[in-house]
């Protein structure tokens, strides 16, 4: 079993280069089944769940800008390749225009491959979130915490976007918490 999830929520976690993870509550390492009956949900179980669920909602609300910017990179790029093909006719004996029409196509495979890089890095984060957000939500189905998230994304200002988080909880102590968190991008 996987303690470090359970862990890594709760409050009683020691980390230690000599012990590794041990519970400040028994001094030992963690040993439980399915559950552990001393698991202290408290601020960093609140906090993590609440970084884990912005972050995914902002590579959301970036999808459309990323698909976007990789679309026209993707035309552009094609539009330089044909254009560079079509710039004069291949009986050039110019060697100066020889030189412009290679740069213009080595241009629009430069645009592919920005676009191609970008697409890639903004899936690889995304699916970190994802991922960060599901090992949460596996540890609390296992208590049976349910939750519900609300964003309000306040207006961005000189690049720095506030969000106020506001979670609602079933079957946890805290029915609500409400978060702000300042963010640059």
């Amino acid at each position: 079993m996987n303690f470090s999830r359970h862990c890594d929520l709760c409050e009683n976690q020691i980390t230690s280069l000599e012990n590794g993870l041990t519970c400040n509550l028994t001094n030992k390492k963690p040993d439980f089944d399915n559950t552990c009956s001393k698991i202290t949900l408290d601020k960093r179980f609140q906090e993590k769940l609440e970084i884990a669920n912005l972050e995914l909602e902002i590579k959301r609300r970036n999808k459309k800008s990323t698909h976007l910017t990789f679309y026209s990179n993707i035309i552009i790029g094609f539009s330089l390749i044909i254009g560079g093909y079509l710039f004069s006719s291949w009986t050039i004996y110019s060697l100066f225009l020889w030189t412009v029409k290679i740069g213009i196509i080595a241009s629009g495979f430069t645009f592919l491959g920005v676009a191609y890089s970008k697409l890639k890095r903004f899936r690889k984060k995304y699916k970190k979130a994802e991922w960060e957000k599901s090992k949460i939500d596996e540890v609390l189905k296992k208590y049976g915490i349910e939750y519900f998230t609300i964003f309000d994304f306040k207006e961005k200002i000189h690049g720095t976007q506030e969000v106020i988080v506001n979670l609602e909880f079933k079957n946890w102590t805290k029915k609500q918490t409400t978060n702000t968190y300042k963010f640059d991008y």
